[in-house]
């Protein structure tokens, strides 16, 4: 297994050890401060590309590593540079700078979150919100194809162009999705999200990416998350014992067929959930856009 890896993730042939981004790169803007990376607009001088810069704080991005499984995590850049697909952001180079940071250029993507999108009533449709969701599972599908948990599935790693193009963005805390990471303990991503085994450190695998969306997609059909977040140890100890609020309670209007994938997605117990991401797209696309009437 451990060949396998290196041979999976070994650097590309003439990858200059070290990078002056400085010299590379003219910074544009500050797109982004996150809690372990700092992410620029910035022009890439070598191909004249107008492409997003993540520098990772390394301090950060060690305290995230030593939280995580005990096997040998790979480098983001490594991950990320594996998942093409349309509706996922495409990660162009990486490396370390001549300053010891980790860094990954990616195409910029010109667009909103999917939670301003939600917030701003953006997109009043229901056709065109189940759209969104049918691409951003999609790009998903494309991480799990690709033989990794994304581990931080949230609205805000979804990101909306104005031609409605959906990329999945963010796998600083992605990891391969073999036994090694499977292992109890490692409890990294957005709590609001988080599946109810992964708050109780049990064994993990891709259905925690499932849940995740599922919670994604319930936000952003009915306004409000399955359980309650007054309080995060509150929600937590209520994502462990009881089953979120059935969707047609929190949003009566939608389809019949809707409130079902959304009471699979959620599900409390992993056995009862969505039990793969590629078949959720035409799911998402196959349920009737129409909602019925205020009364």
């Amino acid at each position: 297994m451990l060949a396998r890896l290196k041979e999976l993730f070994s650097s590309k042939p003439g990858r200059p050890s070290k990078v002056n981004l400085d010299r590379r790169f003219t910074l544009l803007a500050e797109t982004s401060q996150g809690s372990m990376s700092r992410v620029y607009k910035a022009v890439d001088n070598e191909s004249g590309r107008t492409v997003c810069l993540k520098i990772q704080i390394p301090e950060k991005n060690q305290a995230a590593a030593a939280r995580a499984e005990k096997a040998q995590r790979p480098d983001e850049g490594a991950i990320a540079e594996k998942i093409v697909h349309p509706h996922a952001v495409r990660t162009l180079d990486w490396g370390v700078s001549t300053r010891g940071e980790h860094f990954l250029v990616m195409e910029y993507v010109d667009g909103q979150s999917l939670q301003f999108i939600r917030e701003t009533r953006a997109l009043p449709d229901l056709a065109d919100k189940l759209e969104v969701l049918a691409q951003a599972a999609e790009g998903l599908a494309a991480v799990h194809e690709a033989g990794f948990v994304h581990h931080d599935i949230n609205p805000r790693n979804f990101l909306v162009d104005r031609h409605r193009n959906v990329k999945l963005i963010d796998f600083g805390l992605a990891v391969p999705d073999t036994a090694a990471f499977h292992r109890p303990g490692n409890r990294t991503g957005a709590l609001n999200y988080m599946a109810p085994e992964l708050i109780r450190r049990e064994t993990t695998d891709q259905r925690i990416d499932v849940f995740a969306f599922g919670a994604v997609a319930y936000e952003f059909l009915t306004d409000r998350l399955p359980y309650d977040t007054a309080g995060s140890i509150g929600a937590m100890i209520q994502r462990i014992n009881t089953d979120p609020l059935d969707p047609a309670r929190a949003n009566p209007r939608l389809p019949g067929e809707l409130h079902a994938l959304l009471r699979s997605l959620v599900a409390r117990r992993r056995e009862d959930r969505w039990p793969k991401m590629a078949t959720l797209p035409d799911a998402l696309r196959a349920i009737p856009a129409t909602v019925s009437p205020v009364r």
